[in-house]
C-alpha cells in the first residue's frame, strides 16, 4: 500500500502525489469505500480517485523511476521493438491502447518502433502516417514529462538521445522539485 506524500506514474495522467487516502462514498448505494486521491504535478487542481483495492487501476501506479533506472531501462530496450501491425486502424487501436495504459516499457518500444519506421520509410523518400507521427509525438511526451522530474531528460532529443544511447541521463534533485509543486 501506498502512503501520503508519495510520487507515482499513474497512466497517461502522468507523475502524480498521493495527497491523501480516504473513505469516499461515489456508488449508489452509499457504501464507503478507500481510496488513493491522487493529485497531478501539471494540474494541482486536478484530483483523481483510485480505488485502493482495485487491483487493476492500482496496478497502474508506478513508482517513480531513479535515473539511474532509466538509464538500464533504456539500455535494456534499445534493440526491442513491437511487432508491425500493417493495418493502420488496427495499429492505431494497438498504440492507443499502449498510451492509454501508461506502462513505460512500453511506451519506449512504441518509441524505438516508430522511430525504426521513420528510418525505413525515409530510406525509400516515404513518410509515415500522420496518426502514427501523432502517437509518437504523444508517448514521447509522456516519457518526457514523468523522466524529467528524476532525470535532466527535458526534451524529446534528450529523450531519443538517451533511448539511442548517444547520451548517459544525470539524476535530478526531486525534493527541490516536489517541495516547488506543493
Amino acid at each position: 500500500m501506498y502512503k501520503v506524500g508519495t510520487y507515482v506514474s499513474y497512466r497517461s495522467e502522468g507523475v502524480c502525489v498521493i495527497s491523501d487516502i480516504r473513505m469516499e462514498a461515489f456508488n449508489a448505494l452509499g457504501k464507503s469505500e478507500e481510496f488513493y486521491i491522487l493529485a497531478p504535478i501539471k494540474d494541482m487542481n486536478s484530483v483523481l480517485y483510485v480505488p485502493v483495492n482495485n487491483e487493476v487501476l492500482t496496478s497502474k501506479m508506478q513508482p517513480l523511476l531513479s535515473a539511474e533506472e532509466i538509464c538500464a531501462l533504456a539500455d535494456e530496450l534499445r534493440e526491442q521493438y513491437m511487432e508491425w501491425v500493417s493495418d493502420s486502424r488496427a495499429r492505431n487501436s494497438v498504440l492507443r491502447e499502449i498510451l492509454a495504459a501508461g506502462n513505460r516499457r512500453e511506451l519506449i518500444m512504441l518509441v524505438n518502433t516508430i522511430n525504426d519506421r521513420i528510418a525505413r520509410s525515409a530510406e525509400i523518400g516515404r513518410k509515415i502516417t500522420a496518426g502514427d507521427e501523432n502517437i509518437l509525438k504523444r508517448a514521447q511526451k509522456m516519457l518526457v514529462d514523468e523522466f524529467s522530474v528524476t532525470t535532466d531528460i527535458e526534451t524529446e532529443e534528450d529523450l531519443l538521445s538517451v533511448l539511442d544511447g548517444t547520451r548517459i541521463c544525470s539524476s535530478k534533485d526531486i525534493e527541490e522539485l516536489f517541495s516547488s509543486a506543493k
